[in-house]
């Protein structure tokens, strides 16, 4: 428990990884989510890992109900659930001044012991009030490699360790699955994409107002639904445009490009809340910065 804490908390290196993609729907939304946490967990754990499966569950203290996890739901071998341990962590809601309590239910497995895939189907249904679903929240503790597995919802998961070439195989082979939302911050940590690249104090302040400024001509609200097709223009000297092409292509954005002159347009649309438009205007302003080239703001559908 010690190690998965400090993981956690102190870990140099982690990942957010996008499962559930917003342009997908029903069967085919589940899938892409299955595909990628199988795959993502797949890279991450080997067979003859020591991997300590943690169930996290909060409860008012004064709960009646049952609440044991039910771990052996997502196991094959039913005889290792009696190696499970248990541990009560106290803390208090201050808000309500509720008492509440943390129990964290672990136990040591293999990974051919996991049924993976109905856990992913547990952990995915949880919002949508489907069954099987998972209570409270699963991490999956790499004790051999000292790395986490993590997937918090159907929208996505997170991968820890302390030492970046662990992760160094994920971040390079599913780059295209990284959150856009963090993939600066993630860029920085592994020290290459958008590693180094910064706007100054004064190109954020013009950047961000002009956002502003052109939602409010819009006039989208962005305190009620607001999912919109947005397309970010880039020109890009040609000289400089395959490695971006090649770059942006590596994210979540669609890319679409056209020769104008000496330079190239690109087009990076990507479907998402108008309320996002900060950080997308962002990414695309590094990138055009990275490329010698110019960002030529944004529209939306």
């Amino acid at each position: 428990m010690e190690l998965l804490d400090r993981l956690m908390k102190n870990s140099n290196y982690w990942i957010r990884f996008e499962l559930g993609l917003i342009q997908l729907e029903g069967k085919q939304y589940f899938e892409e989510i299955h595909h990628r946490a199988m795959t993502i967990f797949n890279s991450l754990f080997d067979k003859t890992d020591e991997i300590l499966m943690v169930n996290c569950i909060s409860n008012h203290i004064d709960y009646k109900k049952n609440d044991l996890p039910r771990i052996i739901r997502f196991i094959h071998n039913k005889k290792i659930i009696y190696s499970l341990k248990c541990k009560t962590i106290p803390y208090e809601y201050d808000e309500e001044d509720i008492e509440m309590e943390t129990k964290q239910y672990s136990l040591n497995v293999k990974k051919d012991d996991i049924r993976l895939r109905y856990l992913i189907q547990s952990i995915s249904n949880q919002d949508f009030a489907l069954k099987p679903m998972i209570n409270g929240s699963l991490y999956l503790l790499n004790l051999t490699k000292e790395t986490v597995f993590h997937m918090y919802d159907d929208r996505g998961c997170d991968v820890y360790s302390f030492d970046k070439e662990k992760l160094l195989p994920l971040y390079s082979n599913f780059r295209n699955w990284i959150l856009d939302y963090d993939r600066i911050q993630i860029d920085r940590k592994f020290e290459q994409g958008l590693f180094n690249l910064y706007e100054t104090s004064i190109e954020m302040e013009e950047r961000l107002e002009s956002n502003e400024n052109k939602v409010r001509e819009i006039g989208i609200n962005l305190f009620q639904v607001n999912t919109c097709y947005i397309t970010h223009k880039l020109e890009i000297p040609i000289k400089c445009a395959k490695e971006c092409l090649s770059e942006m292509t590596q994210t979540g954005f669609g890319i679409n490009f056209e020769q104008k002159d000496n330079d190239i347009i690109i087009s990076a649309t990507k479907l998402e809340a108008l309320a996002l438009i900060d950080y997308q205007s962002e990414l695309m302003t590094l990138y055009s910065k990275k490329y010698k080239g110019k960002y030529n703001g944004w529209s939306v559908i």
